[in-house]
């Protein structure tokens, strides 16, 4: 048996992500690359934030309104919006 324990998937604080990414002044939709308007526009409209898992280290993407009614089979782009280690 195996020592290493698989971590329960933590889903992320829309809200507070959005809060974070807003207050830089930069964010894009992963998908459109729709530009993230301020907080206040953000929650509103209902921009999401997502975790996807990878190999080596887990991403967070921002998807807005109009790409999340998109199938769920769409490919992530082969980018990244946080640095790999």
């Amino acid at each position: 048996m195996s020592a290493v324990k698989a971590r329960p998937q933590r889903l992320p604080d829309v809200h507070g992500a959005l809060r974070a990414i807003c207050s830089t002044g930069k964010g894009r939709c992963w998908y459109c690359d729709r530009r993230l308007p301020r907080v206040e526009q953000a929650v509103s409209s209902r921009w999401d934030v997502q975790r996807i898992e990878g190999e080596r280290v887990a991403s967070i993407i921002l998807v807005c309104p109009k790409c999340q009614g998109k199938p769920k089979d769409l490919e992530v782009p082969e980018r990244s919006l946080v640095a790999h280690v």
